[in-house]
């Protein structure tokens, strides 16, 4: 066996403090279950007054006294190590709180089932209830109706510690000690304390631990002497832990006594009888250690129905509050089944019309989102048309200037070519004229050859009139020269017309061709008449 039982004696038992309301909540709608956590008493004698008692109850439709009796009967059966009876008489519980919407104590049993489920060692269920227990008690802090978040936080803490997982539960019991000291202390803290030093025993810190449990002891024996079951036998494990077997055998036996005396706590026994056998056996005491382990294994049979695992199927079958449910769930669905059926009706007719009015909207849409389209497509089309045509005018109009502008650059060259024959004539003749007519023809030749090519550039950047700014700013290092050399190359001029223009030779229109090309960083594989012609 482990710590298990432990663990879940000590959640009940704290339950008992800390979840009493406080006086301003003790009120006849608020008096419910938590008032069956204030009795000490697990006598058959008070089992058979309580049966009574909720026998009276229900005759006098007395929900409220039911719930409280019943949890009541519940929690003694849980220390009489009845689980089945506990069980059956939570659910019995739940189904009332249900009924009359008694969300505190519906809460409350949800923590108590999930108590149970964990003894069973069903965890995932135990966590579940465990968690629903919690987030119900957050919506009633909301609503203002309850403040009794410690003991749900508590039975976290004693749900992982069951799980080793000691940093969890630690947190959660930090949260414990928390919300007690958030309150002002209204609610003692000895269980808490008591928790706190199991923790410190877990860890090492064995004298602390017996220090702590020593300072609680005298409260217990005037306030819940039960409990002192489950703290003897702390007591007894830290001595035995720092080998003090005499104190150690002590404190096992006073657990014993106490879980007789008192008739609680019934489950705990075995677990400390094997304890006090395996302390016998370490003092090489086989007979006692016998005994015990024969006491252990006796009353763990006696406790066997309520614990196999064939009792698990009994704790399903008790659970009368989901079948009741079940129940009015049914009866729910009849009684709203024929309301169904004529809303189902109007609601068929409903969608009837709703689909027609949304198939003509649709088409409605449709069509006009066809009108739209054609029309946008329509218009699309006739701008790109008239673009085109656009352009193509354009690139027309662009051609035939620069067929003018080629065609007088050719008459320029023309009458160039005509005024260097002159030129020559006269150059050859020159004993017949005054030397002051020679030098005022060759100086109008010259002026007319310079005329000539202004007007021709004023003509071309007409026709091109960003050509030069889109290559000075691609090419910034052209000079003059080369800007012209690039305004007749565009024009499609060969090389010996722009050598008749400019009155050099072909090579050397050649050479300035190759010069270009280098200023301008173009490839061999770059024609260069048709990237000017690219240029706009």
């Amino acid at each position: 066996m482990t710590f298990k039982n432990k663990t879940i004696i000590c959640t009940i038992t704290l339950l008992i403090t800390l979840t009493a309301p406080n006086k301003g909540e003790q009120t006849r709608n608020s008096s419910n279950i938590l008032e069956a956590y204030e009795t000490k008493d697990y006598s058959d004698q008070n089992i058979y007054f309580l049966k009574n008692k909720h026998i009276e109850q229900k005759k006098n439709h007395d929900t409220i006294g039911s719930i409280s009796t019943l949890s009541m009967l519940g929690y003694i059966y849980s220390h009489h190590a009845n689980y089945a009876k506990a069980y059956e008489n939570y659910w019995e519980a739940l189904l009332l709180a249900d009924k009359t919407d008694d969300r505190r104590s519906t809460a409350k049993l949800h923590e108590q089932i999930a108590w149970l489920y964990s003894f069973f060692n069903r965890k995932d269920e135990s966590l579940d209830y465990y968690l629903l227990a919690l987030n119900e008690t957050k919506e009633l802090i909301k609503l203002g109706l309850s403040t009794q978040l410690i003991s749900n936080y508590y039975g976290l803490t004693t749900y992982y510690r069951e799980i080793n997982n000691i940093n969890t539960s630690k947190a959660y019991l930090d949260s414990c000690f928390m919300l007690h000291y958030a309150k002002g202390g209204i609610n003692n803290a000895y269980y808490l304390q008591a928790e706190q030093a199991y923790n410190l025993l877990l860890t090492g810190n064995t004298q602390q631990a017996i220090i702590n449990m020593s300072q609680q002891e005298a409260w217990f024996l005037k306030n819940n002497a039960s409990y002192l079951t489950i703290l003897y036998s702390f007591l007894g494990d830290a001595y035995k832990k720092q080998l003090n077997y005499k104190q150690s055998e002590i404190y096992y036996l006073a657990s014993i006594q106490k879980s007789i005396d008192h008739k609680s706590h019934v489950n705990y026994r075995p677990l400390v009888y094997e304890k006090l056998s395996d302390l016998y056996q370490k003092n090489n005491d086989y007979k006692n250690a016998y005994a015990y382990l024969l006491e252990a294994k006796t009353l763990n049979e006696l406790l066997y129905d309520s614990r196999s695992l064939n009792n698990n199927a009994l704790l399903e079958i008790s659970d009368e509050f989901r079948k009741e449910k079940e129940v009015q769930n049914k009866l729910i669905h009849e009684q709203q089944y024929e309301a169904l059926k004529h809303e189902e009706k109007i609601l068929a007719l409903q969608k009837t019309i709703l689909i027609l009015l949304i198939i003509s909207g649709l088409l409605i849409a449709y069509f006009y989102f066809r009108f739209i389209k054609s029309k946008h497509k329509s218009t699309q089309l006739l701008t790109i048309k008239t673009k085109e045509l656009e352009n193509l005018k354009n690139k027309e109009l662009l051609n035939l200037k620069n067929k003018e502008l080629a065609a007088s650059a050719l008459r320029i060259i023309e009458k160039d070519e005509v005024l260097k024959t002159i030129k020559t004539a006269m150059t050859d003749n020159k004993e017949k004229l005054s030397e002051g007519a020679v030098k005022n023809l060759f100086k109008s030749i010259t002026n007319t050859n310079s005329n000539n090519w202004k007007e021709f550039e004023a003509r071309f950047i007409s026709v091109n009139p960003s050509f030069y700014q889109t290559l000075n700013n691609k090419h910034p290092h052209l000079t003059q020269g080369d800007k012209k050399l690039c305004a007749l190359i565009k024009l499609n001029f060969n090389s010996k017309e722009i050598a008749q223009l400019l009155g050099i030779s072909v090579e050397s229109i050649h050479t300035l061709r190759y010069r270009l090309r280098k200023k301008m960083n173009l490839s061999r594989s770059t024609n260069l008449t048709n990237y000017l012609e690219k240029i706009i």
